[in-house]
């Protein structure tokens, strides 16, 4: 019985890596706009779901362990989940810097599914987001 455990988890594992795409590779930022990554990492226990999220001009779909990237003006940027309305994130991009804007998602009994967004320290995202894939449905 053990075995079949550690098997069935085993596989559960290597089945679960998340996000197909390219490898996160941090874009140079140029000095007229501001780079921002939207990521979401990858957990066994996270939700399957991948809500539509808006962030800036951009809208995408995110699985576990992926993350994409837009260039913003100066200007408030504006993240939210299509799905979740409470859901929202808002802050004040700035030429020449970086944003790493993590995305939590939580499925709870009643088939609903939460989003949410953090503003995260630069370091603490590069960190976060370089276990992440590029993808995302664009619209």
């Amino acid at each position: 019985m053990n075995r079949a455990l550690i098997g069935t988890l085993a596989c559960v594992l290597l089945a679960g890596c998340g996000a197909q795409g390219e490898a996160f590779q941090p874009r140079t930022t140029p000095a007229s706009k501001a780079v921002v990554y939207v990521y979401r990492p990858y957990s066994v226990l996270t939700s399957q779901a991948a809500p539509m999220i808006t962030c800036g001009h951009e809208s995408i779909e995110l699985d576990g362990g992926g993350f994409d990237e837009f260039l913003a003006d100066s200007e408030s940027v504006t993240c939210s989940a299509v799905t979740d309305p409470t859901a929202q994130l808002k802050f004040d991009a700035r030429a020449g810097e970086q944003y790493f804007i993590r995305e939590d998602v939580e499925s709870s009994a009643l088939a609903s599914t939460h989003v949410r967004f953090k503003l995260m320290d630069p370091d603490v995202g590069r960190d976060q987001i370089s276990q992440c894939n590029r993808q995302g449905i664009k619209q």
